[in-house]
This record gives structure tokens, sequence and C-alpha cells, in this order.
């Protein structure tokens, strides 16, 4: 059951919290492991015995390092395999998925895949010991709202929270206001520009000019954008309600003056992942290692992080395209973009809306004609395409570009710091209701767009 759906926001959501605040606290727990298993394994019981089966691995192979962490050979070769094993199951799985595209059934593998690995990884470093509490561990595998599409969520971090959850009704205001917003981001915004996007797809890239070209990255890059820190906001929202804080996974990625910027602001925690559990593991940065092994292990990383958004070669050269670009602003741009910002924010900006092809085109031959066309090869600079698209949806790329910056959010806490914003803020309530209601207009008449795919 998706999160951004009808069912789940108005049967399944309200009955989950209901239960969960009425029943004792030593029973929530594993009230949350049995509700999770069971959304996610809504309407295939296959995903439940896959899931029940990836618990239950991890759970074991936790404890055998953990018995064995002092014979370092041992629990090196456990690991290894156990990390060859599941990212060759992920990466199997994912390839079925991506080739036959009714076959959703196991979305949210690579979330899951995640953070069964860094729990291995961390306990064979000693970070924390071996997991005995089944119940325990099962709610930090998969527990819904992360499951979906992150953010990743170390298991030391949540060993930390079980202390000190808070759950009272200012944490569940605050929860449901933030899943409101997520919601939408997703419904309004994302879904809006995936339509766009499919409109602007049908053009062949061979015909389009030079401002259809930019169109169709751009309006790519915001429903991306939207996409996935929707379907993250809402998880931290639902987060909340269940007592846990979960973190935050985009910091306004968009007008960063450098790659290096805007890949500490984009998806957050999947890039602390890699820096956590293969940067910092096997290419540790000091000043006895050879710069040269570390910036190889940054491109490696960036290879890394492009196979998890997908199997195929495109998502496999975005990786190292990104990873040769963090490489050059270590040796040449950070130093130069010091006393030249604006040409920072150009220079990055640029690149990355090139790179943006790379995810949506059907292959690379593909991608090279988009890049071509965004250089005007083909049908001159603007065409009655570019023109009517442009025209048509200025006013909501404004909106988007608005909300997807600081300015948003520096203006919203400057207006309810003032008298008047103070007074605004008593109706807060009534504004999440409206704008729910809005929500669930766009999702009853709205066409529905989802890149789930991306984090499957």
């Amino acid at each position: 059951m998706q999160l951004a759906s009808l069912s789940f926001l108005l049967l399944g959501l309200p009955l989950l919290l209901l239960i969960y605040y009425c029943i004792p606290a030593k029973g929530k727990q594993i009230y949350l492991l049995f509700s999770s298993l069971l959304l996610y394994s809504w309407g295939s019981w296959l995903k439940l015995f896959y899931l029940a089966g990836f618990i239950f691995y991890d759970y074991i192979i936790g404890l055998v390092i953990g018995k064995y962490k002092r014979k370092k050979i041992i629990c090196s070769n456990i690991l290894l395999c156990s990390v060859i094993l599941q990212v060759a199951e992920m990466v199997w799985i994912r390839s079925i998925m991506q080739m036959y595209e009714d076959v959703m059934f196991l979305i949210g593998i690579a979330v899951c895949t995640l953070q069964g690995l860094g729990y291995l990884i961390n306990i064979y470093r000693n970070k924390y010991p071996a997991e005995v509490n089944f119940i325990r561990l099962g709610v930090y595998f998969v527990m819904f709202p992360i499951l979906l599409a992150g953010p990743v969520f170390s298991y030391e971090a949540y060993l930390k929270q079980l202390e000190y959850r808070k759950l009272n009704i200012i944490a569940l205001s605050d929860g449901l206001s933030l899943f409101i917003r997520g919601l939408a981001q997703k419904v309004i915004l994302a879904n809006t520009f995936g339509y766009i996007f499919k409109e602007l797809k049908q053009i062949s890239p061979d015909y389009m000019s030079m401002l259809t070209a930019w169109l169709i990255t751009i309006v790519f890059s915001m429903y991306l954008y939207f996409e996935l820190l929707s379907y993250s906001e809402m998880a931290r929202g639902l987060g909340k309600c269940f007592g846990y804080e979960l973190p935050k996974n985009f910091s306004h990625p968009f007008f960063t003056s450098s790659i290096t910027a805007f890949i500490q602001s984009w998806n957050i925690t999947l890039v602390l992942w890699f820096q956590d559990n293969f940067m910092n593991f096997l290419f540790p940065q000091n000043k006895n290692n050879n710069k040269w092994k570390y910036f190889l292990g940054l491109i490696i990383m960036g290879i890394l992080i492009g196979s998890w958004y997908g199997v195929k070669l495109q998502f496999l050269v975005w990786g190292f395209l990104m990873g040769v670009l963090l490489v050059l602003d270590k040796l040449v741009i950070e130093k130069f973009i010091r006393k030249r910002y604006i040409f920072g924010l150009l220079y990055t900006g640029i690149l990355l809306q090139f790179l943006w092809v790379l995810f949506f085109a059907d292959n690379l031959k593909e991608t090279v004609l988009y890049w071509k066309a965004m250089l005007g090869f083909f049908n001159g600079i603007t065409d009655s395409n570019g023109t009517y698209f442009f025209m048509s949806y200025i006013g909501l790329l404004l909106i988007g570009f608005y909300v997807a910056t600081d300015l948003f959010r520096n203006i919203a806490e400057r207006f309810t710091s003032a008298k008047i914003g103070q007074k605004f803020v008593l109706f807060t309530p009534v504004f999440q209701g409206i704008l729910l209601i809005f929500c669930i207009a766009f999702m009853l008449y709205g066409e529905q767009n989802s890149m789930l795919w991306l984090c499957i």
C-alpha cells in the first residue's frame, strides 16, 4: 500500500494511529512490525515471505559476526559473502522489475538492503553489538514509512531513539503536518511535473529545439526532486507520529555552487551511507593515504550511488561522471569558485541538467541526441512546441523553483515571526485541512505518476 494513495490516507493511516496510541507501550514495537509487514505485503503474500526471510537472514548473520568478531578472517569472509549475496539478489530482482514494468512486487528492496548491509558492516566494525531482540531489529528493517523510498536510517541512530521516543499530541500534530506537506509535494507538484514530462517525452529528441530540450531536462529534474522529496517528507512525518525522528534527506540541492555541495544536499542519507560504509571503511582520507587512492574511491562511490538508482548502463555512467566531477571539485573547482560564486552556480546548474538526461533517456544513443538538442544542433533555438510548453507552464516552473529553494523557507519563517504571522499560526490546522482537501481532489481527478522504480 503506497503512502500517497486514498486507501492509505482515508483508511489505513487513521486506523494505524488509533490502534498504536491505544495499545500499551510494551506492545507498540510488535504492532509496528506486523503492521509494516501487512502494509508492505498488501496484495501479494510473496512480499511477506521475502521480507520475513530478509529479516531472519540478517538477524542470524549479525549474531554469527558478533560471535566471531575476534576472528577477523572468519568475520570478513562472512561479511563479504553476505554483501555479495545481497547485492547480487537486489540487482537480479531490480533487473526483472525494470524489464517487466508491471512486476512491482518488491518495491523498497534497495532501502532495505542498504540498511541490512549497514547493520552488518557496523557490527563488524564494533560500533555496536549484534542485536538479539528479533522484534527490535525487524522494526528497524521494515518500518513502513521508510521502506518505500527512504530516508536510510542508521541502526545506531535507531537505538538511541528507542530510549527517548516522543509520543504525545505535539509530536503527532507535527508529524501529520509534515506528512500532509509531503503529500502535497507528491500529488500536486511531482505528479504535475510528471504529466508535463510525459508530454514532452513524446517528442523525438532529433526534432527538438534547444528550448524544448532544456525544458524537458528542467521539468524532469523538478519531477525527480519532488517525487523523492515527497516520499521522504511523508516518511519523516509518519516517523514523528510513531515516535521516531527520521533524518532529513534533501536540503535544497538546487542553486548549489559545486557538485560537492549538490551531492551533500541531494539524497543526503544515501550519500552518507556510502561515505560511512564504503569510503571511510575502504578509502579513509588521512595523511598516510595517497590522495589518488581517495579520488579513485570517490569515483567508485559515484558509480555505486548511480547503480542504486537503477541497473541500466545510463545510471552507471551518471555515477561515473558524478565521481569524476567530485574529483575535479577537489582538485580545481572548489578553489576557483571561492571568489566566483555566480560562476559556480552556472557551472553546477548547467552540468546537472546535462547529467539528468542519463536518468530518462532510453539508452546512451538517445542521451547523446538530447545533448545535441540542448546545444541547438537539430531544430534551432526555439520552435512551436518549446514556445507552447514554455508559455503554458512557466508559472508552474517558477513555483517549483521557489518551493525548492531556501527562499520559500526563509520567507515563511520571517512571516511567522512577525506579529501578523503569529496570528495566522493559530489557524495552521485550518490551512492544513484545506491543503489536505486539495491533495484528495488531486488524487481523485489528477494523473498519478510514480518513479518509485528509482528506489526499489
